[in-house]
């Protein structure tokens, strides 16, 4: 009986092993290129690709209303089809051209804004001057206010604003033939994956409870701004339905919006203190107390993988990516924990330590 030489049997496990360690690392390169390669196509591609995605979006958003009106009417699929694509599709055009009505709107009244922002900037400082409150020199002689006053900061930021608001109009009737063609293909395939089935009940359960939660915050806002008779407050409710839509900074944002022009319309009043603070504590009701309850484990994010998502997504597709960020992270997320070498990386995501 031959004997094991022990020299040949370490040298055997500690070629397997650095083999394993090798494989790790190819595979680990190999994920990292991929990574990159896909970034770059979605940079370049995103044209096409934004409204496509946002139209597949809106198809998971249909669907389970086309199932539910062919179950609870017993309507024929295209009559149920028609009715659920009314009932998603009509609001949103709805709401994008108010929007760009809107956008307009502001557009032209912004220079009274501007003025009245100055000429109370001015009385400040003359207050000031009258109190002997030390003030630089430069804000006494006007410059730095008059330059982003008077100067081209506010019209650019409207000029951007406006051509943001032409885009995503533009971008509006690709996503309608998008759904439509996707509509077409409706009940002619019945879905198996249980990956894509997944991926399905999350997003579209997400996006009916985002929705809610997004009017419901929009409309107590919007009743807090009439109230208060705070000019615009229709246009600042709606903003804060869709900039809810945008995980944690979108909040900041829509609260953040009006006050310039409470400032300028009321000044330092009790007024301008309820649009601040009120605004700000409907949006911490319902974004960090009611929709986590409602969304239970939900995408199964953890809240730095949605703020990291949210950077990425931003600089890959612009706002419309800041928009999109939950959904796709978690789809990407889903379909990460079903392949062994990015397991890991799901986990990552859903902020648990990888095995």
């Amino acid at each position: 009986m031959n004997e094991l030489d022990p020299k040949k049997v370490i040298s055997s496990v500690v070629n397997k092993t650095d083999i394993d360690i090798y494989s790790k690392i190819n595979t680990l390169c190999l994920i990292i290129i991929a990574a990159v390669s896909i970034t770059m196509a979605l940079i370049y591609t995103k044209t096409i690709l934004i409204p496509l995605v946002i139209s597949v979006f809106i198809y998971t958003m249909i669907t389970p209303v086309v199932r539910y009106i062919q179950f609870k009417f017993r309507l024929p699929k295209w009559p149920a089809i028609i009715t659920a694509a009314l009932l998603v599709l009509v609001p949103l055009v709805l709401l994008a051209v108010y929007m760009f009505y809107s956008a307009a709107h502001f557009a032209q009244v912004a220079n009274i804004y501007k003025d009245k922002l100055f000429n109370m900037f001015q009385m400040f400082m003359i207050n000031a001057d009258n109190h002997h409150i030390p003030i630089p020199q430069e804000f006494l002689e006007f410059n730095s206010m008059q330059e982003l006053l008077q100067g081209s900061y506010v019209t650019n930021f409207l000029k951007s604003f406006s051509l943001t608001a032409l885009s995503l109009f533009s971008y509006l009737f690709l996503v309608i033939v998008f759904v439509f063609f996707l509509l077409l293909g409706t009940g002619s395939t019945k879905i198996t994956n249980s990956v894509v089935k997944e991926i399905q009940n999350k997003v579209s359960a997400y996006l009916y409870i985002h929705i809610v939660i997004s009017v419901l915050t929009g409309f107590c806002v919007g009743v807090v701004l009439v109230s208060t008779r705070l000019d615009l407050a229709v246009m600042f409710a709606l903003v804060t339905i869709i900039l809810n839509f945008i995980p944690n900074i979108g909040s900041i944002i829509s609260v953040m919006l009006p006050l310039p022009i409470a400032l300028v319309q009321f000044g330092p009043s009790p007024q301008f203190f309820v649009i601040l603070i009120i605004p700000a504590l409907i949006h911490f009701t319902f974004g960090s107390l009611l929709e986590p309850k409602l969304l239970g484990s939900g995408m199964d994010l953890h809240p730095v993988a949605v703020i990291g998502s949210l950077v990425f997504w931003t600089l890959v597709w612009g706002i419309v990516g800041a928009f999109l960020a939950v959904p796709i992270t978690a789809a990407i997320r889903i379909v990460l924990s079903k392949i062994e070498p990015t397991r890991p990386f799901a986990e990552i995501l859903a902020g648990r330590l990888p095995k």
